[in-house]
Order: C-alpha cells, then structure tokens, then sequence
C-alpha cells in the first residue's frame, strides 16, 4: 500500500526503502534520522513484517521510548488512512505486538537474551542489576581491598616494585586507578582476557629495538609526521623569500638548511634508533642576522619568529622538544628499560586478570550484574562453542528479519559483536544510521572507526554494503549552515579529524519553510580579561564581582540575554508556522563541561534570568554539600587548613575574613587548627577587647561542637553523625532559606541516604566515606543533584554532550575558550583500546623516571584522536542551533588573541596546517582561526588579504571584544526600574488604605500568637521506658559536664524530648566484633527462652544458645561471646531460685502501654510544669515478674560494666541510673495486676550480683 504522498527527499526514500543487504545510512546534523527510521519501520510493516520482527536498538531508554511512541502513533495513523481490510487487521495486529517488539537499548536486548538463556553459560536466573556507578563503585572497592592485601602477601617484591612505580609515598591509589582503568578498557572489548594478554606485547625484544614492530610503526610514523609538518612550514618561508624582494636573499641559506636537515632524516635517518637520535641531537638552526632593516625583512623576520621561532608552536622548538621526549637514551638504554616495563605490564595484566575473577565471582555470589556483564553474558551466550549458543544464536538470526542500529557511530567492538551475531551474513539483514561527525562518546569507550570503515568501504547501491548519505539540514537557518561548514572545512580532515569535511560531509540548507528573513548573524564575544582600565567606582556599577573569565564570560551570556528579551527578538515558530517573540526556553546554554553551572545559576538569579540546569553533575561543587563535606573533613582530622577554614567561614561557625585573618595573624606559623587552639587557651576574658571576646564565643562553641561530633563519630554510624549535624546545628533549616532552599535541603537529606547506603557495604566509618568521596572527586565524578520538579519558563544549561539529539531556537555555546582536557596524557600511564598501554618507568633502585617510547607514542595517538573528539563536540554545538547561534570565550588580551589566530595565515590553502591545529587547545581559537582570514573579518590582519578560496563565502558573523567595563550596569539598572515599580505601586497602595479602619490590636494579637499548647508539639504522644529514662540520666550529657540548663535545652533541641541513640538496622550491621550491647540483647534472650522446669546447666545453656543461632535469632560471632557461668549464676540466686520453685507463675518479656500525665512524666522540665492536660502514652517490656497471690516481684536483667575495685560505687551508679526507668515498670505492672509490686529487683549480669531496687 501506499503511504501517502511522499515528503521525503530522494536520499531518504532510499534510506526508507532500500533492503535486501547491509545499509549504512550517514545523517548529517538535522536530516530527519529518526523521522525516517519511524517510516522505514511502517514500510517494513506495510510490506508484510510482523514488527516484533524487527529489532531496533537505540542507545538511551528515552530514546527507545520515542521511537516506540512514534511507530506506534504512524501505526494509528496509517490504520486512520487505510482502506483494504486485511491490512488494517495487519495493521491492528501489530499495536498488539508493539508492546512485546524488540525496540529497546542495547543493554535492555542484552538482558532479554540472559533471561530467555541464562542456562546456557549456568547462570542463576534470581539477580539484580547495580542500581547505580556508585553501588558499583563501592563494590569494586570493596573487592579490590580484599584482594590487594592478598597479593601483597603472594606476589611479593614484584607487586609491591609495580604498585610503587604508579603510586606516591602516601598510599597506592594511583595503581588502584590504572587497574581498574585497565579493567575498564578490557571490558569494552569482545575478548577481554584476549586483549589484557596482547598488552606486554609492544614492549617484547626478542632481537634488536631497530627491527620491533613497536619501533617501526609507532615511533617512525610519529617523527615522521612532525618532521613533515615542519618541513612544509619552512618550505612556505621558502615560498615567502621567492616571492618577496630582493632585500630576503640573504636570509634564504639560513632556511635552506633548516630544509636540508630535515630532508636528511626523512630521507636517510628514519632507519634505526641510534641514527634517528644522533641526527636529530645534530641538528642545528641557524640564527636570523643580517639583512637589511626594510619593512619586507623586518615582516619576515617576524613570521619567522612565528613559524620558526622558539615558542612552543615553532617548528625549531617541536623538533627540539621530539628529540628530548624520545630520544634521551641510547638503544642500550631503552632496550633496558623497555624489558623492565614489559615485566611490570606482565604483572598489571595478571593482577588486572585476578580482580576480573575476583570481582566477577563477588558479583556472582551477591546474584547481582552490572552492565558491563550484561553485554559479556549476552555475547558468551551467542557466540559460545556449545549446542545450546549455536540454538541461541540461530534462533534470533531467524527471528528478526532487520537488525536496526540507531546512533551507530557511538558503539563499541563488544556491541558491535553482539549484533552482528544476531544478524546474518549472505545477504546482510542490517540498517544503521549515525553520524560520525557526532561521535562524541569516547569516555564511554564509543569506537567511531566501526562506522568510518564501513562509511570507507560501502557503497552506493551496492549490493553487498550500500551506503546512503544524508547531508540536508531541516533543522536550521542557512547561516547557521553556512557558518557551520566555514569552520569545519579548514578544520576536519583524516588526518586529524579521523574524516575528510568534503561534499558528502557538508550541511545541505534544507530548511526551506523559514521566512527569507529568518536567518541571522552568528556572534562571537569575547570576554577580555585585560585588567587595566576596568572602573571599580562606576555609579553603574553591577551588584555582583566580576572577578575572573568564568564570571565573565557568565555576565556577557546574560547581558546579550536581557537584550535580545528587551529587543523583543522575534523567532519562527515551526509549529505555529509563524513569527512571535523569543521566551527564555527558547535559549540553551551549551558548556563544554560543568564547572561553571554554580556561576551561572548564581549570576543569572541575581540577573533577573530564570534559568534550570539539566543533569546537573555538579553535586559535591554545591555549597550546602561542600560545607558539610568540610566538615566531615574537618571531624576527622581538624589538622586540614582548606576545610577547617571553609567550616569557620560558614554559617556554622560564621567567622568573617576579619576574624580569620586575626586568628592566622596571631600565629603565623603552623597550620590553622594550632593558630585557633592557641587562641583558645590564651584567651583571658579580663584584658580582652569585645572583638576577641567575639571571636572567642564563636570557637569555643565550635571547639565544643567538634568533641562533640568526634564523639558520636567514633560511637555511632555514619548516618546518625550527619543526622545530628543537621539538626544540632541547624544547617539543614537554615539553607531552606537560602536561594534554591527547597534544591539544597534535597542535596542534604540525599547526603544522608548516600551515607546510610555507604554503610551497607563492608566499608564503614568517617574516614572510608571522605576518602571514597575524595576518590570519585579525583576521577572526575559527581553526582546529580537530587531532581525537583519545576514548570519555570527558563533558559536551559546543559553540556554538550546532554544536548546531543536536541534542537533549539537560540543557543549560546559557552566557555569556547575552555582549555581541553589533557589529564590523560600527563599521568604515569596512558591508554588505548587499539594501542595499548604507555607507561613511565621508575627506576627502583636510582628513582629516575623515564617515559617509553611506547607511552609518548600513544600519547601523539591519544592527542589526535582527542582533538578529533573534540571537534566533534564543536559541531554537535553548532548544529543544535535552529536560528542564532552566539559563541561565548574569553581571553587575556584581545592583542593576544589576535595574534594566536592569525597563525592560520601561515598556509594559503583552505584547509589550516596541521601544526596550526594541533597547537590550539580551545574551540576559540580553532574558530578565530578559521574566520581571521575570512573577508568578513572586521579586526586588523596586518595587511594580510582575505583568502582566495573564502572570496565567495557567505556567512554572516561578528566578532566582537568586551571588557569588565563593558558590562558594568546590566544588572543595577535593571533592578533600579524594577525597584523603582514597584516601591510607586506600594506607595500607591498605601495611599488607596483607609487607616481608621484597620484594628491595630487585631494585627498585634496575630504577630504575637503564642500557641497555647506549644510544649506538647515538642515531645512525642507516645514513647518507650527506654527513652524517658534516658531524660533522667544520660551517661553521655553527665560525662561532657553539662549543666542542668544546658541539658534541657539539648534535649530539646536535639531529641523532642526523646533518645536519639536508636539501634543500629539490621542492614547496617556488620561482622565486626559485636558490642556490648549486643551481647547483652544475646544474654536477654537465651534469658527469655530458657526452660524453668529443672535447673539450667552448662550443656542446656549451650544446646539453647546452639538452637537459636540455628534458627538465626542468633549471630554465631554474638553466641561466642555470651558469658554461660553468668546466666548459671543468676539462678544461684534468690531470685533464680523462686524462678525454679514456682515456673508456672513466672511471666518474662511481658509489654505494656501507660499513659501518664505529661507534669508528672517531665516534672523536671520547666515546659511542662503548668501542663495539666498533656498526656503521654508510655510502651515498654518488662524483662519478667513473678505473680504470688497478694504481691508481684518484678525483675530485671542489666549488662552494664561494672569498674574494677569499685563494686560497690558502681553498683550504686546503676541503681540510680534505672531507678526511674524500674518505678515506671512498677506503676505498669501495679495497673495490670490491681495489686502492688512488693520487690523490685536489677540482675547485673557482668558480677553476677542481684541487687533490690526501692
């Protein structure tokens, strides 16, 4: 049938249409990729296919979920048109089957497979995944600690040289990092044993260094190419002296052997280490004398200082710098050193092989998977060697008659395995569509080489791989095309760029529906940081500090903001099909990378600018989080001097710079915590003048409050610490307040659960938490802030890799000027999923480093395809710009700028030397450079004439510098007019009220309610024996000396008159050595559970305690320790004798409810002295009672220590310390049996004494 009259272009009719064999689809930006993936699908329907024949993998659950809701609404709306009745049933039918189809991530098909053939690699079908990085990352933690010490233990020297030589003196996290780097790369792989095992290969010598493959195809191409790029950069000052005057004639030997020299090497030196090095430590450059002082030799001379020069970029300091990195040793040298490095990756690939098993069987015994196991489990069980992997593998060949690939330039070899198992070979049955030039995963291991070798080696309409190429934009305006293709020409080759930006690669202007006016300007503001002539005094000052680029780059984005609102800007709307004013959701902020979110959410709310921040990564980096980290920081060790002054200069503590200046002034030598406890013990109240004295009541309440932290640190978990720093010091309370409150309380209270959540695993304590914290800081993660809903009109910010797949009206592409991220490359390590591994060799007996060969030539390796990663980024930016585009950066000075850029004059070709690209490190300067030589360029070019192959460009853009003085008044007048609106409506307002009529005494009365019954608001209706009997005596308030007073009020303000000292969950427990009161609970229940019938001796004790641990109402390790003699003892007693003589009257663990008057409960609490109405409901267990006919005994059992050579104090302190709690029993079991207790007697078990309570 048919599907209407096409809209589609020639090119995606065939995307839609063509089948029969393999088809590489290539989407530029805006093509309509998923459109016509929908509609392909409906094809295949229309033409027969079930759809849960089809599978179609996506790479995100929300893009699954579109693709589902958008075939199943083409569906509807083809049954809607369709007139033969067989095919609507058809039709129908497949809304049936959608719901069962395959459309889904890979991961989700990966887990559909394990679940449908789990036998197949004997795997119990009970699991669950990792609910998140973090659970994962705490559970490889915990494996890896447990086997690092056992290889301290087996691999001895060899193990310990290894984790020496990638760690620092302090501890061996930086080998802990490259393991599980390794282990991370591995697992990307189909085979990751395979490739764990190829790893020393590249450092094996079995004969001479000059005949390794390493040295033939890694070092040689890598001199190769920057003796080339040189090469060609002194040829064009051999172009330069041919055309210029005769005034550069005598110049011309100097450069004439700069290109000798470098002829030589490529021509004669490239065959052997020792020749390569010695020619290249011979080299010699002539100085620039001579000539004369004419503007053509002085201009020359300076482009020679450019090209030649020693700056970093010239060819003279490249060459130079070549020589250091690679050829500082002898053969003899390097053959040494290359052999000792093979022995150290031989033992990283065994120790990296050992926590694969270790950690796989971990996962195995817990019955959980991540994700990672999800693809290895799926592709052994499609490509296993058995029966059963054969069946699977056929199964699903024959089940799907397309294997659909959305986005398939992000996947990796392992995913690429996978699917290819699922489809067949002759003909080929799969369709995948992607742009290379948006590959941009390559920290998630993405390999865009699977797509670039089937775009190289497919096809139009070829049979055995065809390949489509889809170029028109229908997404943007022409200019932004334009623009878009007048960057990426001069930048993108295979070179570096890993693709040629030809006539297949350019964007197309397909967009044909906008008004001929809709196109606008692209702009380019620079922020410069130039710190002269920048006014402090201006009347228009703005009412925030504008103190370094970052801010200013901010205020630059939300000044052009406030005046493209101000300015009305109209927009096209697509939908409406017509012009209407911009709104702040039509504007996206792009960012390279989070760092800056804070700054921006801060700035524009001061600004006036609505704004929300997606995937907001940046938890640790907010301030509510950061404080209470420092803090955490600052209980564990107070010797730290950046935390302990973020914690004093908080509103925990709230110390002014002043006050911190004076606490350091006074002593300066030492670190902080020593300068503020010498302030404290020398501080006498007499002398002192009201500033010290203020600073002296900030500190000793912080000293105060640290003890107090410390303490419960050490006695309780982590949770209960955090918990009780909210509450005692109010932080929680006090950021609702702030800006984005209900945001910040969210981020605090997930503080907490992550730290519960922290203590379920093996890891426990303060400590373990700051330093897994400080682990995750130092790999680059962090955690999203906790989502709060919010309907705001706002600008969005998002990185550019979360605006993948997206489009917008306007977008703003922040931090241009970004350095990129290089950390990789200046570690003791690098790594490559297809060359390996580079590592810095350390000497273990002299201490020198020395980088391989290997790693420097990985690193040449990783760089391009980093920048080639990066330019990818660049053009997802660009091209998710509907209309306008504006590009924010900054630089130190516009001079500066300028003259970085104009480094792209040194070719007259379109495409920028590769020097000149390699030596950019910011998209900045990558888009200076490619429009510094454009005609349109307004800034001075020192004479120099637009390029030829630009003369016909048609991009419009500007270029435009702002300074610190630029911006002064875009938020003050502003909120000046906004102020001045509003205090004339309120003055107005004023003005229309009829004073006479209001009550005066009404409004006081409501300002000054008191509710009557405040007191009962802060306690509980309903509380245990325990915790009242805690208000009498707490152990811990007694021990810290407070007052009456400051009891009350800590009771108050921490408890609502309540315990806080709960017992630990039972998924917080752990196996250490049980507590105390654990061995008490053990004690109370063999207690409670022992027959009375006969006389209890050792062995029924024992068969009792054996019975309960069986059943598991005991813990073994608890059971161990349970003192037998004692419980025999008890019933040597008085007491233990009545319990043996009358068992039938005996009641043990008896509960109650009371409710007392709450005067009489709290009657030494001021708050509820006048209370005669407030009842409270008191529940508890009594541990026993004897029944006689007239009188009861009660009895209860306590495990508290007694001190040494003082029983009888000690017997005392307990007496009076459960006084209250046994008279409460007392009164309940009074009420109970309507007649008194007679006897109340306390068992301590730790002396086996009975003692009576009166």
């Amino acid at each position: 049938m048919s599907m209407g009259k096409s809209r589609y272009t020639k090119d995606q009719q065939q995307a839609i249409s063509h089948s029969g064999h393999n088809v590489l689809v290539s989407a530029s930006a805006g093509s309509g990729k998923t459109s016509l993936l929908v509609q392909r699908v409906i094809k295949k329907i229309l033409g027969g296919t079930d759809v849960d024949k089809l599978l179609v993998v996506t790479f995100t659950d929300a893009a699954a979920k579109e693709m589902h809701d958008r075939i199943q609404g083409a569906i509807n709306d083809q049954i809607r048109i369709e007139k033969d009745a067989g095919q609507r049933h058809h039709l129908i039918e497949q809304l049936t089957k959608l719901n069962t189809a395959n459309i889904s991530t890979i991961h989700a098909f990966c887990l559909s497979i394990i679940k449908r053939y789990y036998y197949v690699i004997d795997l119990d079908p009970v699991f669950r995944l990792l609910t998140d990085d973090t659970e994962g990352i705490l559970l490889r933690e915990e494996v890896w600690s447990d086997l690092r010490e056992s290889l301290y233990e087996s691999e001895g020297e060899i193990f310990s040289q290894l984790t020496a030589n990638f760690s620092n003196d302090r501890s061996d996290d930086g080998f802990t990092d490259l393991m599980l780097r390794v282990y991370d790369f591995a697992n990307a792989t189909a085979d990751p044993n395979k490739w764990l095992k190829s790893l020393p290969e590249v450092y094996k010598i079995d004969g001479d260094l000059d005949d390794t493959k390493f040295y033939q195809e890694q070092v040689v191409p890598v001199v190769k190419s920057e003796l080339q790029n040189s090469l060609e950069e002194a040829r064009s000052l051999q172009n330069m002296i041919e055309v210029g005057s005769t005034d550069l004639d005598k110049l011309r030997p100097i450069i004439d052997a700069d290109v000798n020299q470098i002829k030589d090497v490529l021509d004669t030196g490239l065959s052997d280490w020792d020749t390569l090095r010695g020619k290249l430590q011979g080299f010699t450059f002539g100085t620039m004398r001579g000539g004369k002082r004419t503007d053509d030799v002085k201009a020359f001379k300076q482009r020679v200082k450019e090209i030649r020069g020693d700056t970093k970029t010239g060819y003279k300091a490249r060459i130079q710098e070549l020589t250091n990195k690679y050829f500082s040793l002898d053969k003899v040298q390097m053959t040494e050193v290359l052999k000792n490095s093979e022995t150290l990756v031989v033992e990283l690939c065994k120790v990296t092989l050992a926590f694969k098993e270790a950690y796989a069987a971990e996962k195995r015994r817990r019955q959980i998977l991540d994700f990672s196991d999800l693809e290895h489990f799926a592709m052994q069980i499609l490509n296993g060697d058995s029966a059963e992997s054969k069946s699977a593998r056929t199964a699903y060949q024959k089940q799907f008659d397309e294997v659909i690939v959305d986005e398939y330039q992000d996947i990796n070899p392992l995913q690429e395995a996978i699917l290819t198992s699922v489809t067949t070979e002759d003909p080929g049955n799969m369709f995948m569509v992607g742009d290379v030039k948006q590959s941009i995963y390559a920290f998630r291991l993405a390999d865009p080489h699977l797509f670039i070798g089937k775009d190289q080696a497919y096809q139009a309409d070829d049979a055995s791989g065809e390949r489509i190429i889809l170029s028109q934009n229908f997404r943007s305006v022409q200019n932004v095309d334009n623009f878009t293709n007048l960057i990426f020409e001069q930048l993108m080759d295979r070179n570096l760029g890993e693709i040629p930006y030809d006539e297949d690669a350019k964007l197309v202007y397909g967009a044909k529906y906008y008004p001929d006016d809709a196109s606008k300007e692209t702009e380019v503001l620079v922020y410069d940081d130039e710190k002269a002539g920048s006014p402090h005094n201006s009347e228009e000052s703005t009412s925030f500090e504008i103190d370094d680029k970052s801010r200013g780059q901010v205020a630059l984005a939300g000044q052009r903001i406030k005046q493209l609102m101000a300015d009305k800007t109209l927009i096209y709307d697509k939908d409406k099909k017509e012009e209407r004013q911009l709104a702040y959701s039509d504007i996206v902020l792009l960012t390279p990378t989070r760092r800056n979110n804070l700054t921006i959410v801060e700035l524009f709310k001061q600004m006036g600018i609505p704004v929300v921040v997606n995937d907001a990564q940046n938890y640790f980096q907010t301030t509510e989080i950061a404080i209470m980290m420092a803090l955490l920081k600052v209980i564990d060790n107070p010797y730290q001097d950046i935390p302990l002054v973020a914690v004093l200069r908080s509103p925990i503590v709230n110390l002014n710079e002043n006050e911190l200046a004076f606490l350091r002034i006074n002593n300066k030598t030492g670190d902080y915590f020593q300068a503020v406890m010498d302030f404290y013990k020398h501080f006498d109240s007499n002398s002192s003048q009201p500033f010290q004295a203020k600073v002296f009541k900030k500190i000793s309440h912080f000293l105060e409050q640290l003890k107090h932290f410390q303490d419960i640190a050490n006695q309780n978990q982590l949770a209960t610490l955090i918990w009780t720093i909210y509450s005692e010091t109010g932080f929680l309370d006090y950021v609702g307040g702030m800006p984005a409150g209900q945001q910040r309380q969210a981020n605090l209270h997930a503080l907490y659960e992550r730290a519960r959540g922290y203590e379920q695993t093996s890891f426990k304590g303060l400590f373990q938490f700051v330093r897994f914290i400080e682990r995750m800081q130092k790999r680059s993660k962090d955690l999203a802030e906790v989502p709060i809903n919010s309907d705001e009109e706002a600008v969005q910010v998002m990185t550019i890799h979360g605006s993948k797949g997206l489009e917008f009206p306007v977008v703003f592409l922040m931090d241009a000027s970004h350095q990129f991220n290089t950390d990789s490359m200046k570690g003791k390590y690098i790594l490559d999923s297809k060359e390996g591994i580079g590592i810095t060799y350390l000497n273990p007996e002299t201490r020198v480093q020395v980088d391989t060969p290997q790693k420097l030539a990985i690193i040449d390796h990783v760089k391009r395809s980093s920048l080639a990663e990066e330019m990818r980024q660049l053009y997802v930016a660009l091209t998710r710009a509907e209309q306008k585009l504006i590009i924010i950066g900054a630089c130190d000075t516009q001079e500066k700028l300028l003259k970085k850029w104009q480094t792209a004059w040194r070719s007259d070709q379109l495409l920028l030397t590769e020097a000149t690209r390699l030596n950019s490190n910011n998209f900045l300067d990558w888009i200076g450079e490619a429009l510094v030589r454009h005609p349109k360029f307004n800034q001075e070019s020192e004479g120099e004439n637009p390029l030829a192959a630009l003369s016909g460009d048609t991009s419009e853009f500007e270029v435009q510098f702002k300074t610190k003085a630029d911006l002064q008044g875009i938020v003050g007048i502003q909120t000046d007019k906004e102020q001045k609106d509003w205090w004339q409506e309120f003055e107005k307002a004023i003005g229309e009220l009829d004073v006479a009529s209001i009550d005066a005494q009404k409004i006081d009365r409501v300002l000054n309610f008191k509710y009557p019954h405040e007191v009962a608001t802060q306690t509980t209706a309903y509380q245990s024996v325990s915790e009242v009997k805690r208000l009498f005596d707490d152990p811990d308030s007694l021990e810290m000396g407070l007052s009456t007073v400051e009891q009350d009020q800590k009771l108050k303000a921490q408890n609502r008159y309540v315990s806080s000292n709960l017992a630990t969950p039972k998924f917080l427990q752990t196996a250490a050595k049980p507590k105390p009161t654990e061995i008490g609970t053990a004690t109370h229940l063999i207690l409670q559970e022992i027959s009375l019938t006969e006389k209890p001796t050792e062995k029924s004790v024992k068969d009792l305690i054996g019975e309960l641990v069986m059943n598991k109402a005991l813990a073994p390790e608890v059971a161990e320790l349970v003192d037998v003699d004692n419980i025999l003892r008890f019933f040597d007693s008085s007491l233990g004798k009545i319990l043996l003589d009358v068992p039938e009257k005996v009641h043990r663990e008896v509960p109650f409810s009371l409710p007392m008057p709450a005067n009489q409960l709290f009657s030494g609490f001021k708050d509820f002295s006048n209370d005669e109405e407030t009842q409270i409901l008191i529940h508890g267990i009594i541990d026993g009672y004897v029944e006689l006919e007239d009188r009861a005994i009660l009895f209860d059992y306590k495990t508290d220590y007694v001190k040494p050579g003082s029983p009888k104090n000690g017997v005392q302190n307990i007496i009076n310390r459960y006084a209250g709690q046994v008279n409460l029993y007392a009164a309940a079991l009074t009420d109970i049996l309507k007649h008194p207790v007679e006897e109340c007697y306390l068992y301590l078990l730790s002396i086996g004494e009975l003692v009576e309570v009166q």
